[in-house]
């Protein structure tokens, strides 16, 4: 006797979408809030959300290409990497102060992103790969 999962790979995938955008929301919205007040932290939070829905949308309206999703993902990971890296090295501090201070966004913001897309991307093919294949 097989169990059927509980959630389908739809389902799945819906909700690491979710959590990518809600990772996404609030360290772009964090980020912009330390550097210019909390006012254009929430305004970039709700532009993060914005183009994230959108993104999602074009994404489910491509069909095949999960392009529309990845890539503003990557970009909205990829700026506070680069926010992170250049307020660090703007600091003085040795090159051990400041991997002790990226260790907490990696561990925190970045690999949880990286592992929420492979998962994505993997739930993704999988449902292209049931949808292509001739049921007997």
């Amino acid at each position: 006797m097989q169990l059927k999962p509980s959630l389908s790979d739809t389902s799945l995938r819906r909700i690491v979408a979710l959590a990518i955008a809600l990772l996404l929301i609030h360290q772009v919205g964090m980020l912009i809030a330390g550097l210019w007040g909390m006012a254009w932290g929430a305004v970039s939070a709700l532009v993060v959300a914005g183009v994230t829905l959108f993104s999602v949308r074009l994404a489910k309206s491509g069909g095949r290409s999960s392009a529309w999703f990845l890539l503003p993902t990557l970009l909205f990971t990829v700026v506070p990497v680069l926010i992170m890296l250049w307020s660090l090295l703007g600091q003085e501090a040795g090159w051990m102060d400041r991997v002790v201070a990226l260790l907490p966004f990696v561990i925190g913001f970045v690999a949880p992103v990286l592992l929420l897309l492979a998962a994505y991307y993997e739930l993704r093919v999988r449902a292209r790969t049931e949808r292509d294949s001739p049921t007997p």
